[in-house]
């Protein structure tokens, strides 16, 4: 059976990709909803040119990635 449970420190730092594959970075933080527990959103350190469109970005150049679950897969972050 796959590790289903994963504290943050094992997973901050992983390469973050979408459900197509697409890299979008490395992963450097997340955020928790404290008021109902689910992931807010992904700090990610960007991988080049990997956005199509306007992004929101934090005052240290991370990437706002907004989703409310993710899954480890082959030692990456995979999002929604």
């Amino acid at each position: 059976m796959a590790n289903t449970k994963f504290f943050s420190r094992e997973i901050v730092g992983l390469a973050v990709e979408t459900v197509a594959g697409t890299p979008v970075g490395i992963l450097d933080d997340i955020v928790i909803d404290t008021e109902n527990g689910r992931i807010k959103y992904l700090l990610v350190r960007p991988a080049g040119a990997v956005i199509n469109g306007p992004a929101k970005v934090d005052e240290n150049g991370r990437l706002v990635v907004e989703t409310d679950r993710l899954r480890i897969e082959g030692g990456k972050v995979v999002i929604n």
